[in-house]
């Protein structure tokens, strides 16, 4: 493509991220969620939603411990609303707003990466704002509340700006370290942590595959101790998975990107087949106006040792306009499932994992409201079963799916 064609092509996506979430409607479906396979006999099935008011347009929900007390409680970026919505868990899966949530978030908060980013012991956050240059930490005063630390949200030499961020100790001196993408320039950008909560720059770039969009990951994929990085290059059609030495340094595994289906977007890490190695799920993600037929799902199984490979039958159908994704062990079984949020028809789409591949959840995709931007799986009511949390951006809410 050239570069007149490339620009009008990320234009268009801009665009479509920025009118994503202005749409409303009036009505909500209210609907018991159904889902699943059957596990020894098992049916996985889901309790009428729960429903949290939050900001303006949520986006990224993410489910953490943030105020100490041994239960999950639930963090959401309200992207219009330039805000962080926090719900601490009275451990039986009611949820209210602390003081002062929602917290300010910087302009366009995008992406969340969680961690202890001065030391303190309590969760902080750190917020990828999309549209400027800027990154937002969140400092946890592990109450559940959040005040902005120093300098935040600090200039960040992203090219155009940041859409996701991740959080590791990529140098290994014990002080936590972001990540976000730079697409603009086919690189990521690593800022190193001084561990009081703020981050050196300029930092140091990466080289991936076309295009890096959207939310980067981190997690350590070939057992050797240091975190690795993956990208989901959107127009380069590949992954890149980016191994760390534990010095601040990252080599391609393999040499090379890895080559997947058109329009890779979102990312998810887990065990999709049992083997006890990290796989990597990717929801690819067309846009706006674009083809439908791209939208879909893809897995890559991983060795262990940081080589990955696409499953044969990927990509896998889903709804219309899967942006994210998120895994969890939703049935019970010990393999790691996907859950999927289809923006553009309303909907959850639901893959089981299992050791002779993914097969579609009975009854899946699910109604679950209008614009679902992004779920996250996790035990929200202390019951010992994973529950699914879903942002609906048009109805300005986040659904609590409690497991029956």
């Amino acid at each position: 493509m050239d570069s007149v064609g490339r620009a009008s092509t990320l234009t268009l996506q801009l665009m479509f991220e920025s009118q994503l979430y202005t749409s409303r409607t009036t009505a909500m479906v209210s609907a018991l969620l159904v889902a699943a396979g059957h596990v020894h006999g098992e049916a996985l099935s889901f309790r009428p939603a729960v429903h949290l008011p939050v900001g303006a347009q949520p986006v990224t929900v993410l489910i953490a411990d943030v105020n100490k007390d041994g239960s999950n409680d639930i963090l959401v970026a309200n992207t219009g609303g330039a805000s962080l919505s926090v719900f601490p868990n009275d451990g039986k899966g009611g949820f209210s707003q602390p003081n002062g949530s929602p917290f300010p978030a910087g302009p366009s908060p995008n992406d969340l990466a969680l961690g202890d980013f001065n030391g303190d012991g309590n969760q902080d956050v750190a917020i990828a704002n999309h549209g400027i240059q800027r990154v937002t930490v969140l400092l946890g005063n592990g109450k559940g509340g959040f005040a902005l630390a120093p300098g935040s949200p600090f200039p960040v030499a992203s090219n155009p700006h940041p859409h996701g961020i991740a959080a590791a100790d990529f140098n290994g001196d014990g002080r936590l370290d972001l990540a976000v993408d730079s697409w603009g320039e086919n690189k990521v950008l690593v800022l190193f942590g001084n561990g009081d909560g703020t981050f050196r720059g300029p930092g140091a770039k990466f080289a991936v595959g076309e295009a890096p969009y959207q939310r980067l990951r981190a997690t350590d994929l070939n057992g050797d101790g240091h975190p690795d990085l993956i990208t989901s290059n959107w127009e380069g059609r590949s992954l890149s998975i980016l191994l760390g030495d534990g010095n601040g340094g990252f080599s391609p595994a393999g040499g090379k990107s890895v080559a997947v289906p058109p329009s890779p977007f979102g990312l998810a890490i887990g065990d999709f087949n049992g083997d006890h190695h990290l796989d990597i799920a990717v929801a690819h993600y067309s846009g706006q106006a674009a083809d439908p037929s791209r939208n879909g799902l893809s897995v890559l199984y991983g060795d262990g040792k940081g080589a990955f490979s696409l499953a044969s039958d990927s990509p896998f159908p889903v709804g219309h306009y899967p942006a994210t994704l998120a895994a969890g062990d939703l049935n019970g079984d010990g393999i790691d499932d996907i859950a999927l949020p289809n923006h553009a028809d309303n909907t959850v789409t639901i893959y089981l994992g299992g050791k002779s591949g993914l097969r579609p959840a009975e009854g899946s995709p699910m109604p679950v409201g209008h614009g679902p931007g992004c779920v996250a799986v996790g035990d929200l009511n202390g019951d010992g079963k994973p529950d699914l949390l879903v942002s609906v951006s048009e109805d300005n809410e986040v659904l609590i799916f409690f497991a029956r």
